[in-house]
């Protein structure tokens, strides 16, 4: 099942948090996929992949038709 969470209006510092916080809530599912909405943020992006994904291992697929969007995941399907 697809999560989505939607970071338009958030700071980036509650941006980060809600994303961290949501993937090590449901860090436990098999299936673990989030569509994250970040809008037009290339350093929102980047402070979520460089502080959270990496961090964690999670996987993440930027698609080239919407850049403001992210889809994460804990497998390595992208």
């Amino acid at each position: 099942m697809k999560n989505k969470i939607d970071l338009h209006g958030l700071s980036h510092e509650n941006a980060l948090i809600q994303v961290e916080e949501f993937l090590l809530m449901n860090s436990f599912r098999n299936d673990l996929e989030l569509e994250l909405i970040t809008g037009n943020s290339p350093k929102l992006q980047e402070k979520i992949i460089n502080r959270i994904l990496k961090k964690h291992n999670y996987t993440y697929y930027i698609p080239e038709y919407n850049r403001g969007m992210m889809y994460i995941t804990d497998s390595k399907i992208y």
